[in-house]
């Protein structure tokens, strides 16, 4: 009996389905996408979870596979993928351009695949705005305590230090730690020495790791002479996101005694949906989904 080339079902629904198809790396980035931040372009967008119906199989080269794939079937589709692909796909170079323009100019993956210029979207979310207004909203006492940039930036040694054990890890070749590790960890000698422990499991003797170039790379992206909520925008692009997101949750959760907030992953939701009210969504992201709606084919 004849055999048939087996075509997948998704591939088949999006050619009925209509709009342009933005394929993301995973349910919750839709979520985001789809509910807080651009629903009102739904009517010629379809954002779609790289995942499919199995979660935690989506990610980057799976965006870029499944844009490549809808493309060849004549199916209009883009992907939005993090910076951090670049880091694993050993794109050194550009992972750690600091120039926005060169960045963008780069199109490693082709021109319908957009590498998101920071770490991953939970970087968009690291907004001192939204977090005060959050703060301000579950805060019965008076004053409502001040979350700025200053306060993130408070944190900011230990997020680097986590951020750069992260890109020594996985530009050698292991994987990226937990975003939870040394959140219950005091700062300074106390994570450094876990830092290292991390280390010596991951590249026992001879090895001899040291995470102190990328540190320095990651700082590179600051810049001294501007006001802290400059600072923080600019180093935001090359921050462990999910890390950074989990680290900042705690020390508000420990120091303001908002226990709510330790519940890092559920504040996703919460952070997307004040940005977007105080129209505060990445000019980045905005300008990418006008692009993409108005092609040509929309």
């Amino acid at each position: 009996m004849a055999s048939f080339k087996k075509v997948e079902t998704s591939v088949v629904d999006a050619k009925y389905e209509g709009g342009i198809k933005v394929y993301l790396e995973s349910a919750e980035d839709v979520r985001i996408f789809s509910e807080h931040w651009f629903s009102h372009k739904q009517d010629k967008l379809r954002f779609v979870s790289a995942e499919g119906e199995q979660s935690g199989g989506g990610g980057c080269m799976a965006v870029i596979n499944k844009v490549a794939e809808a493309n060849s079937q004549k199916i209009e589709a883009y992907g939005i993928v993090d910076r951090d692909v670049l880091l694993s796909d050993a794109k050194l170079d550009l992972f750690w351009e600091a120039d926005d323009t060169k960045f963008h100019a780069s199109d490693p993956y082709g021109e319908n695949i957009h590498v998101l210029r920071r770490w991953e979207l939970e970087n968009y979310l690291l907004q001192p705005e939204a977090f005060a207004y959050e703060v301000s909203r579950r805060i019965s006492r008076s004053p409502t305590p001040d979350i700025s940039a200053e306060t993130f930036l408070v944190e900011v040694d230990d997020i680097i230090q986590v951020t750069a054990l992260t890109t020594y890890s996985v530009a050698n070749g292991q994987k990226s730690p937990s975003p939870a590790f040394g959140t219950n960890i005091p700062s300074g000698s106390d994570l450094s020495q876990e830092i290292d422990k991390f280390l010596k499991r991951q590249f026992p003797a001879p090895a001899c790791p040291d995470i102190s170039n990328d540190a320095e790379k990651i700082r590179s992206f600051d810049r001294s002479n501007v006001n802290p909520a400059e600072r923080w925008e600019r180093l935001t692009r090359i921050l462990d996101g999910k890390k950074s997101l989990m680290r900042l949750c705690r020390y508000i959760s420990t120091n303001l005694g908002l226990n709510s907030f330790d519940h890092w992953d559920e504040m996703r939701g919460c952070l997307a949906n004040i940005i977007a009210s105080i129209g505060q969504i990445d000019e980045e992201l905005v300008n990418l989904i006008d692009e993409i709606s108005s092609s040509s084919l929309a």
